[in-house]
């Protein structure tokens, strides 16, 4: 089955069962193939040939989703563009991944008409607004087409989407994926997380990241309904879920933790939920804990994974989400092999380390990306061999779950020792007064690196706690050269578009600040 054979299915099998809601809007399955069919023929229509790239940028919405499988059933390939770049971020990816046909909701004009004026290459240009001679209007183009399935020859290697990371480590690089690619992870996602057409999945990851679009292709495998927010707000999950009665939510540790204290979450009636997916970010065993005490352990859920994969590496189940017993040691872990995935732990020479023994993560299925687009060097270095080489540092117990201790690059070398930030972070996320917390290296003239804590604050703890109480409590619970040297206190830290904590934007600002900090 390719990936428009999904909709071209339920069109037949379960036409009108609601299989998508964007705001006031519902559709049928009926319906979302017909308005994809349409797509897929204006897009051949105004001339884009099989392999041509279309991107696209959207919040979540009904447009994205039609698009997402339009592309697929007329052979070209997607390009999903964050909607948080800024027009210069977003040209560069139109112009390095060749896109021929440029999408974008209207809601977005000003970043858009910026893109459009730094994008020569861009023949189509189609706007969910009205359009005007320069710009097509979305829904004139589909009044226009024909709603057949289009006539388009795709088989399973055929590129589906060019999907690209976030550049934190120089320019985004652009994931490759293929048809084979999306569908085996689809496959794989349905049988790990058990999902059943009677599921409802309340989606608030965003679609131009692969942790909003695997939920939707999965729900839409089983013929399940999938509801869309633009973005996550607290308030809007907790009354969608008591109000639509939803059975499934993937959220990042920080989404999470804003349920888990939210003052009337008791308020609200969410026995609907059967499964509650964390992932994305580290999350502390404590929080984890709590967040199980408060939602039920029985409905949590992890894995790993990454854009380079297309979805999932390990899983950790629901049923393995205990708090007392044997299996609560294990807690913390991202989980075992994935169902179709080989994973293995690695040394520097490729060499698989035994149990509990660190190396990088790495893996190979037919889920993994075929390289990255037109970076040779880069493909090179992450895929070896058949591997992903994933850059998480990790180990595997004697029982085969597998902890991470940290990313390759986050990695602190002070003193010629390596520091794990993520060990670091999860000694101080145990003070009382600690809200979140990240930890980096910045420059040193004697260590290389120091240890930097940055930390916020629980509301009722602002301003009471200093930095030396932070370093003291390091000191009785890590090594002298992993303890923090600095801690500096912001109200908020910083956060990506998934809401995670974007750490890479911590350590180009202290590198910045502290070209060279003192002891």
């Amino acid at each position: 089955m390719l990936v428009g054979d999904i909709l071209k299915w339920n069109a037949r099998t379960c036409r009108m069962k609601i299989g998508l809601i964007d705001g006031e809007e519902r559709f049928t399955y009926g319906e979302i193939n017909r308005r994809v069919n349409q797509l897929s023929n204006a897009l051949l229509n105004l001339g884009l040939k099989k392999g041509d790239k279309m991107a696209v940028m959207a919040d979540n919405c009904h447009q994205f989703v039609e698009a997402y499988f339009a592309t697929a059933k007329a052979g070209l390939v997607i390009v999903p563009l964050n909607t948080r770049l800024s027009s210069e971020e977003a040209s560069y990816i139109v112009n390095h991944s060749d896109a021929s046909a440029f999408l974008y909701h209207d809601d977005l004009e000003c970043t858009a008409g910026r893109i459009r004026k730094s994008t020569p290459n861009v023949r189509f240009i189609v706007s969910t607004g009205e359009g005007d001679k320069h710009v097509n209007s979305y829904e004139t183009l589909l009044s226009d087409a024909s709603d057949e399935e289009p006539e388009q020859d795709v088989n399973i290697d055929d590129l589906m989407m060019i999907m690209y990371t976030s550049g934190s480590t120089g320019d985004p690089k652009g994931v490759v994926a293929s048809q084979r690619n999306i569908m085996a992870n689809t496959n794989t996602m349905t049988i790990e997380l058990r999902i059943v057409p009677e599921d409802i999945n309340l989606l608030v990851m965003p679609m131009y990241h692969n942790g909003g679009l695997w939920p939707i292709i999965t729900h839409f495998y089983r013929g399940a309904l999938v509801i869309l927010l633009p973005r996550f707000d607290v308030e809007n999950v907790l009354q969608a879920v008591e109000r639509e009665k939803v059975t499934f939510l993937n959220l990042v540790p920080t989404m999470l933790q804003r349920i888990v204290s939210h003052p009337n979450l008791a308020g609200y009636d969410l026995s609907s939920l059967r499964l509650v997916m964390y992932g994305g970010a580290p999350i502390s065993v404590g929080q984890l804990k709590e967040s199980m005490r408060v939602l039920g352990a029985h409905r949590f859920y992890t894995a790993l994974g990454c854009t380079e994969a297309n979805g999932l590496l390990l899983s950790f189940p629901c049923k393995e989400h205990v708090l007392d017993g044997p299996l609560a040691e294990k807690l913390g872990s991202v989980g075992r092999d994935g169902i179709g995935v080989e994973v293995r732990i690695v040394d520097e020479l490729a060499n698989e380390v035994p149990p509990g023994k660190t190396g990088e993560i790495t893996a190979r299925g037919e889920n993994i990306a075929l390289g990255y687009f037109k970076m040779p060097q880069e493909t090179a270095e992450t895929f070896k061999n058949g591997w992903l080489y994933s850059g998480d540092i990790g180990y595997r117990d004697d029982d085969g779950f597998v902890f991470v201790v940290d990313r390759k690059k986050d990695i602190i070398i002070s003193g010629g020792e390596n520091v794990s930030g993520r060990e670091v972070e999860e000694i101080i996320c145990q003070h009382p007064a600690v809200e979140e917390v990240a930890v980096i290296g910045v420059p040193d003239e004697e260590w290389g690196e120091a240890v930097k804590a940055v930390v916020s604050l629980k509301s009722q703890y602002k301003d009471k706690v200093e930095e030396e109480e932070i370093i003291d409590f390091c000191r009785d619970r890590l090594a002298g050269y992993k303890k923090p040297r600095s801690v500096e206190f912001l109200g908020e830290l910083p956060k990506t578009s998934l809401g995670k904590i974007a750490k890479a934007e911590l350590k180009r600002s202290y590198h910045k600040k502290y070209p060279c900090e003192p002891r």
